[in-house]
């Protein structure tokens, strides 16, 4: 099941909304309409108080898709691909398909999404004292000086100096151009982001005790999803470090046990899984590839179908998602997996196929190489 479903494209850059996304939304609608508008203005109703909590939590969204969305274009503009942005639980990212080539260029995508922010910010502002001034619905007035605040916020949080945060992104560029070395940057800048989460998670704690219970539990949640981010982005600069040009073709195992479309699932049982214990096989018909099987797909048929259900009934189509160039990365198959949930993929050539490819084979490989390199 996909974690995100596609919303749009802006400057054709795809936009996914990650469903945890909701989550933060009932969150900040919740807390607005109940504590945050209701204190700015007490004479309005209850309704009224709600209807302004969506309308600023749809604008906090628009204002997060603009930062992500500067880190973007100017990611763009320095020859960097951005295959999409993703908007999820705790903000924002942009997919880079690979590393920036330099210390200034890493520094140039960092720092745009805090300036960006700050530029909402301003902008808010301004609309605050000009609603405030002219005499505009009390409504508009408490809107844009929430907006206001949390953009203001977003840019300073933004920029403090641990990774993956644009700060964290700055320092990792002073880091790179100091050492010359973007791992040993990374290693330093995580850990800065590590040391920068368990501050926040203690923080929280001590919210907890003091029976401040809301602000404590947002501290622990942004502290533990700023230390996984750490790590997470660490492990990947490491695999791309060590897998980087590693072609599929180079590693893919090319001793292929594939079966007849026409062949019963009580037979591919019996002949295949029980005896080689592969969790797929590809399915061949007419001398050419046309998609895959899985012992899944065979658990989902009733079993008493099995003597008579054959493979080619249910199996995984050929599709691009399922099949990969041989001349391509090992980390542009594992994005690929990543993306459509299929743990294999089919090298495939002029419809035959001359290779299979499977996520335990790269994380061996990673494993193999990584002991190699140190």
């Amino acid at each position: 099941m996909k974690k995100s479903f596609k919303l749009t494209k802006v400057f054709n850059i795809p936009v996914e909304v990650n469903y945890s996304w909701f989550i933060i939304l009932a969150l900040i609608v919740f807390t607005l309409a109940m504590n945050f508008f209701p204190a700015t203005d007490p004479e309005l109703n209850p309704f009224t108080h709600w209807l302004m909590a969506i309308i600023a939590a749809l604008l906090l969204f628009a204002s997060l898709l603009a930062h992500e969305l500067s880190h973007s274009l100017v990611a763009q503009k320095n020859n960097l691909p951005i295959k999409g942005i993703t908007l999820f639980v705790f903000g924002g990212v942009a997919h880079m398909e690979k590393e920036p080539q330099s210390p200034m260029v890493e520094f140039k995508m960092a720092i745009a999404g805090p300036l960006m922010s700050f530029t909402l910010a301003l902008i808010f502002f301004g609309l605050n004292q000009f609603f405030y001034y002219f005499y505009f619905p009390k409504a508009l007035v408490s809107i844009t000086l929430y907006l206001f605040l949390v953009n203001l916020i977003i840019g300073i949080f933004n920029l403090i100096p641990g990774f993956p945060l644009d700060g964290g992104r700055i320092f990792r560029a002073a880091l790179w151009a100091y050492f010359k070395d973007l791992r040993k940057a990374t290693s330093i800048a995580s850990w800065c982001g590590r040391a920068f989460a368990f501050f926040l998670i203690a923080l929280g704690i001590l919210n907890i005790f003091n029976r401040n219970i809301i602000p404590g539990l947002w501290f622990i949640f942004i502290g533990f999803f700023l230390s996984e981010a750490a790590d997470a982005s660490y492990r990947n600069v490491v695999m791309k470090n060590i897998l980087g040009g590693m072609r599929i073709g180079d590693f893919m195992t090319k001793d292929i046990i594939s079966v007849n479309a026409k062949i019963t699932l009580e037979k591919l049982i019996d002949d295949y899984f029980f005896k080689y214990r592969h969790a797929a096989f590809p399915v061949i018909e007419d001398d050419k590839v046309i998609g895959l099987i899985t012992l899944h797909d065979i658990k989902e048929v009733p079993r008493d179908k099995w003597p008579t259900t054959h493979a080619k009934e249910i199996i995984i189509p050929l599709s691009r998602d399922l099949t990969i160039n041989k001349n391509k990365e090992a980390l542009d198959a594992l994005t690929k997996m990543a993306r459509t949930g299929f743990g294999r993929l089919l090298v495939v050539e002029d419809s035959k196929i001359i290779g299979i490819l499977s996520q335990k084979d790269i994380m061996r490989l990673f494993e193999f190489k990584s002991e190699i390199e140190g």
